[in-house]
């Protein structure tokens, strides 16, 4: 997408995660750290390294932007958008459509990636906001169009041009992060907006530090996260809004209404091994809610872990991340574990 809106959360984000790669260096003299920072995916990213990893760098960010071309449902000579029926598709394409049709497959379609007409129509793309009318809303939901990916090979309805942003950015963070390792980089951590995607341990052999975004003042913290190589993606609904009549709407659009998903949460911080996965999850699992979450993580089809921040300012968290999440903000209630 190609819409210049400048986001707050983001901008923190990247200022506090260079921060913790900062200080990750200290006391280690001999440690060399590099740093690069773009524009790309209609997003401020940013790599840091460590070592001799300027040519590194310099191919994990072409593989982000070459993704970024081949993925821009705006751009109408992109490679998704020029997707036909029956036609064969490599591991770019390939790879995300099974994610978000496996996850979609798990949520009851709460994951769809039919939607960028109705996404368009609320002005999420052009930034030109309006709520559409019911009638609107409801013609764009009966005619999205059915899709399928099976061996590498993609079916849909004709003139279907599939929306891949729920997980664009969780492929290039985890594409561009083996790049790093392929050419030598041990100990990386990137951050592509709301998506940060961590290579190694720090220099010194530690954890990450990883602060989760307070969605009601978004330049503030609710607490840090301890991790190692790991996706850490959040999905909330303060990331992109706007208000209308005094009501405030957001882009996460639940595919069941057509309308901003009411899940009674405000922002759903994914953490998981696979930085796609993490990506398509922290949406879906913002959709259907603390319950279906909950029961899906209790399946073990998906292996994740999840920070819940609701509109009733309670944390909730998946009890992989109990002894790695250490609370910082008082005003809300201190978190409970999903059990």
């Amino acid at each position: 997408m190609r819409c210049k809106v400048w986001k707050r959360s983001l901008l923190f984000l990247l200022s506090v995660m260079t921060l913790c790669a900062v200080f990750s260096a200290c006391g280690h003299t001999n440690t060399k750290k590099q740093n690069i920072q773009f524009f790309s995916m209609d997003t401020i990213m940013e790599i840091t390294a460590y070592g001799e990893c300027g040519k590194a760098l310099s191919l994990a960010r072409e593989r982000i932007e070459t993704l970024d071309i081949m993925l821009d449902v705006t751009d109408p000579n992109s490679l998704v958008s020029s997707l036909q029926n029956g036609d064969a598709v490599d591991s770019d394409i390939a790879i995300p459509l099974q994610t978000v049709q496996q996850i979609a497959q798990k949520t009851n379609g709460a994951l769809d990636l039919t939607l960028y007409p109705l996404s368009a129509k609320w002005g999420f793309y052009s930034g030109e906001y309006c709520v559409p009318s019911p009638k609107i809303i409801q013609d764009l939901l009966d005619n999205r169009g059915t899709w399928s990916i099976e061996k590498n090979r993609f079916y849909c309805t004709d003139g279907l041009k599939p929306d891949l942003g729920c997980v664009a950015k969780g492929y290039a963070a985890q594409c561009a992060a083996e790049t790093l390792r392929n050419n030598g980089v041990s100990s990386a951590v990137l951050m592509l907006g709301g998506n940060v995607q961590t290579l190694g341990q720090k220099p010194d052999g530690s954890d990450w530090i990883i602060s989760v975004a307070d969605p009601r003042q978004t330049d503030g913290t609710v607490g840090d996260l301890h991790v190692g190589e790991c996706a850490v993606v959040t999905s909330g609904s303060y990331q992109r809004n706007f208000t209308q009549n005094g009501r405030l709407y957001h882009h996460i659009l639940d595919p069941s209404t057509g309308y901003p998903a009411e899940s009674g949460l405000v922002s759903v911080t994914v953490v998981c091994k696979n930085g796609t996965m993490a990506d398509a999850l922290s949406t879906a699992l913002f959709i259907i809610g603390i319950d279906a979450s909950k029961a899906l993580y209790d399946q073990h089809v998906f292996s994740f872990d999840a920070i819940f921040i609701t509109e009733e300012h309670e944390i909730f968290l998946t009890e992989g991340l109990a002894d790695r999440f250490e609370q910082t903000n008082e005003t809300y209630t201190p978190f409970t574990i999903l059990r």
